[in-house]
């Protein structure tokens, strides 16, 4: 196909960016403008469900189609994700129980994944079939368990916990909703930059650094694969070193505001992730470097969870009230908007030859925006002030305009 085989990944990741950035202003359109925001998330968890089922069946003869539908079920996943989070302001109306109840959630997330991981890892090590090349039984059997897991967890949620919600917004006769998005969006842009700098600083930031958080995953499993020959089994090790130090950093994130306020924890988190990216590309050169690379994956961990943890506390703190939902929205466009840029560029120098070590270093360029972006806020104090003096007239101001 014209492609490394070292390049799939990352080409991957590229594609399944693109389309989440340039799609989620159109879903989070039909969240906002229609009644239909739970019958979205029954269908996308359907969706995601048939997705999974097809993946059972993946074999040598059929992995490209196999490729193809990953892209599609990273869509549905992020639709998921998009009507989950327009939930999550109404849980409560006490900031401090939102805060404590997002950070476990994050925690619980990680807690899931460390779970699934060891019993994938216990279940291969049980039958024998824990040898390098073993991989496509280890893919039907984590289909296989997922689907088993996932689809009473998606019914129930949907068909018994999450409830009907009206439409927050007024669609106007001349607005459409695959315009009405991107319009919001440049709209909401504009206003953050006549009143609300700080809060325009924190989401670059958050569309840098996700950038880079999101491609580490993709670009180190590229990585450990092809420059230092590491198994599945070792990678899936890694990975789990990954999800398990991200407890703790969601932890520290939780805990890190009691000492220093939430600009500076993130400051201090990106630094730790942007160092730990540039020591990989030091010390990673080879085979044999499995320990080397679980310590690497263990400190991209805790950065991973703190800085989910830390980015979710600051923007409960900086939004105005009344503009909970669409600003989470804008929050989650944020997240996705540059995530297809690492992988872009780590697939271009590593289709022209260069060595994967300094393509590891395009992540580092984007840590180093994200803190310049953080400092570019201000302090925190004031940020957290101008919020709260507008409190309830920021809605206001968006709908005349609509």
């Amino acid at each position: 196909y014209g492609l490394r085989p070292s390049s799939l990944l990352t080409t991957y990741g590229t594609i399944v960016g693109l389309i989440s950035a340039f799609s989620l202003p159109i879903v989070g359109a039909v969240v906002d403008y229609t009644p239909h925001r739970k019958l979205i998330g029954l269908v996308s968890a359907t969706l995601q469900l048939c997705f999974i089922f097809v993946q059972i069946f993946i074999a040598h003869s059929n992995w490209f189609p196999m490729t193809i539908l990953q892209v599609g079920s990273a869509f549905v996943g992020w639709m998921h994700t998009l009507v989950v989070f327009a939930y999550l302001p109404e849980l409560t109306e006490d900031e401090n129980l939102l805060v404590s109840w997002t950070a476990n959630f994050h925690i619980l997330q990680y807690c899931t994944l460390v779970a699934f991981l060891l019993y994938m890892l216990g279940i291969l090590y049980a039958t024998g079939y824990n040898n390098d090349g073993d991989e496509i039984l280890s893919s039907r059997i984590a289909s296989i368990s997922s689907l088993v897991i996932a689809a009473p967890c998606y019914f129930f949620t949907w068909t018994r916990l999450m409830k009907r919600r009206e439409s927050f917004h007024q669609l106007s006769q001349d607005s459409s909703l695959l315009t009405i998005g991107f319009v919001k969006v440049y709209r909401t842009s504009k206003m953050m930059h006549q009143r609300f700098r700080s809060l325009l600083w924190f989401f670059l930031n958050v569309s840098l650094v996700e950038a880079a958080q999101q491609s580490i995953a993709t670009i180190s499993l590229t990585f450990m694969t092809d420059t230092l020959q590491m198994t599945a089994t070792e990678n899936g090790i890694a990975i789990l070193m990954l999800f398990i130090f991200g407890i703790v950093g969601a932890a520290i994130g939780k805990i890190s505001v009691k000492f220093v306020n939430p600009i500076a924890s993130n400051q201090i988190c990106q630094i730790l992730t942007g160092l730990n990216t540039g020591m990989a590309a030091l010390i990673l050169y080879g085979p044999g470097q499995q320990i080397r690379a679980y310590i690497v994956a263990s400190i991209w961990g805790i950065g991973a969870g703190w800085k989910n943890t830390i980015e979710r506390f600051t923007i409960t703190q900086i939004i105005p009230k009344g503009q909970d939902t669409e600003l989470m929205g804008f929050y989650l466009f944020a997240s996705q908007i540059l995530v297809w840029c690492p992988t872009l560029l780590f697939t271009i120098l590593n289709e022209v030859g260069v060595n994967p070590r300094l393509s590891l270093l395009v992540l580092v360029a984007f840590f180093a925006g994200g803190l310049v972006s953080l400092w570019m806020m201000g302090p925190y104090e004031e940020a957290v002030r101008v919020a709260r003096e507008h409190n309830n007239d920021v809605r206001v101001d968006l709908n005349d305009e609509q």
